[in-house]
């Protein structure tokens, strides 16, 4: 008689974050195994290697201590804002620390998932506002800010040292900028002339206020 295999809970909403953009759960599901890791860390390679085909420039090679930091990050904070009962809970240590080198393949690959923690935020903000997990998910965007330029942050606070250096991860980062219409990182001097070369001759009917700022 065979042992029905244990199914991965993990994969399984990674998997249906990336391909659908939907949140599967089970109830206080927050555990991991390395070989459960390991299946996280190979499909999002595969995930990166599809993507990295569409980028300029020389794409980055894949990191994937960054591709599963965040996929856990995404995952707990999916489960908190679902299934958590003790909102004063200690929610750090829940959290694997967030000491990974930012480099231009870890930016990218933590992209991966991490860049669908904005509109996990913002459907938290509508639970609670107050809700101390609100904090702790924005520190860590404003590290990787890359996957956030959908998402209010104060620019003040990042360090763009990484997208600067990088043609690649500039070229997408403008893309990002442009596709979200975030109009005060578009005005930031180094993106500005960037932006409206990318936007080309159509930047006016595309994003009209952005050229109002554009001498």
């Amino acid at each position: 008689m065979s042992l029905k295999p244990k199914e991965n809970y993990f994969l399984n909403m990674i998997k249906s974050l990336r391909e659908s953009e939907e949140v599967i759960l089970y109830y206080k599901n927050i555990t991991f195994s390395p070989d459960e890791d390991q299946m996280v860390v190979d499909f999002l390679k595969s995930q990166y290697e599809e993507e990295k085909m569409d980028y300029p420039d020389s794409p980055p090679e894949y990191d994937e201590v960054a591709a599963l930091w965040a996929a856990k990050t995404v995952y707990v904070a999916a489960q908190l804002i679902l299934f958590r009962q003790d909102k004063e809970e200690t929610l750090n240590n829940l959290f694997l620390p967030i000491h990974i080198p930012t480099t231009p393949g870890s930016i990218l690959s933590a992209d991966l998932c991490l860049r669908f923690l904005p509109e996990m935020i913002k459907n938290l903000k509508a639970i609670d506002s107050e809700d101390l997990l609100i904090d702790l998910l924005e520190e860590r965007l404003k590290k990787w800010h890359y996957s956030s330029v959908n998402y209010p942050l104060r620019i003040e606070e990042l360090d763009f040292t990484e997208v600067y250096a990088n043609a690649c991860l500039q070229h997408l980062y403008c893309d990002r900028i442009i596709r979200y219409k975030n109009l005060p990182l578009a005005l930031i001097p180094f993106f500005k002339s960037k932006v409206q070369a990318q936007m080309g001759l159509y930047g006016k009917e595309f994003w009209s206020e952005f050229q109002l700022h554009v001498s």
